[in-house]
């Protein structure tokens, strides 16, 4: 999927470009936190893309795709892919990895970060990942590490701190909002009705798609720039099933019949 592929290159030459200007031309401080954090808040869309498959039939490009992508996100691309696959699995269920961004207002999310890196610490106890996967992922912290060392050792680092630290927070925050609270806030653990699409055209290019979201759970081969023709094409199937779809940033509770979790659907 070449689509995802310019993202990654985008993400990185607006991240060297943004640091590059910042040392020998800066502009004014907010527009570099800007430029960095419209940078990572390309993160998601290509590591999400790798985790289900969607970049290259081959398995090692595609994991290289989602390593190189996540990498300004920070959290290591394997354990994320495995925690991402669960949210999948158990959609709006209190097991499900991403409830913690739900059970609560969109406020307070932040203050229950730390339940989500305490579920990934329970994750490592029953370790899904090869020891390959292990190694690229303490590899890539590691570099992280060495980065921000290095960094406090030149000098540097509050500028790290401005064109990555900064803006990879400021991303996140972002993402939350669209990604993990808006879709399913207030929803059930249904397959159907677990995930709300925001037809709303004019978001479709701020955030890459993700307002057709329903779209990606039920058909997660679909790539992200194909979410809106494919919410089109397949409106009539969504609203028999019962798919919340809203016309505003607002979550709407759901309504009607709820279906088993485990209803099947078409590939």
């Amino acid at each position: 999927d070449w689509a995802t592929v310019l993202l990654l290159l985008a993400m990185y030459a607006l991240l060297f470009g943004n640091a590059v200007l910042h040392a020998r031309a800066p502009l004014a401080l907010p527009i570099h936190v800007l430029i960095s954090t419209v940078a990572i808040h390309l993160a998601f869309t290509i590591w999400h893309e790798a985790a289900h498959g969607n970049v290259f039939a081959h398995r090692r490009l595609n994991d290289l795709v989602g390593a190189l992508g996540i990498f300004p996100y920070t959290p290591p691309f394997f354990l994320q892919k495995f925690i991402h696959l669960r949210h999948h699995a158990l959609l709006n269920q209190p097991e499900d990895p991403n409830f913690i961004y739900i059970d609560g207002p969109l406020w307070t999310i932040p203050a229950r970060y730390l339940r989500a890196l305490r579920y990934a610490r329970e994750a490592l106890g029953d370790d899904p990942r090869s020891p390959g996967e292990r190694r690229w992922d303490g590899a890539a912290t590691m570099t992280m590490v060495a980065i921000y060392a290095i960094a406090w050792w030149q000098g540097f680092l509050l500028d790290l701190v401005w064109l990555w630290l900064l803006p990879m927070i400021l991303a996140k925050l972002v993402l939350d909002a669209y990604i993990n609270y808006l879709p399913h806030v207030g929803l059930p653990p249904d397959r159907f009705r677990g995930t709300r699409i925001v037809a709303l055209p004019w978001l479709t290019p701020w955030v890459l798609g993700h307002n057709y979201h329903a779209v990606h759970h039920l058909w997660p081969r679909v790539p992200w720039h194909r979410y809106a023709s494919v919410f089109r094409e397949r409106r009539g199937y969504l609203e028999e099933h019962g798919v919340p779809i809203q016309h505003s940033l607002s979550p709407e509770p759901a309504r009607g019949v709820v279906r088993e979790p485990g209803t099947d659907l078409p590939r």
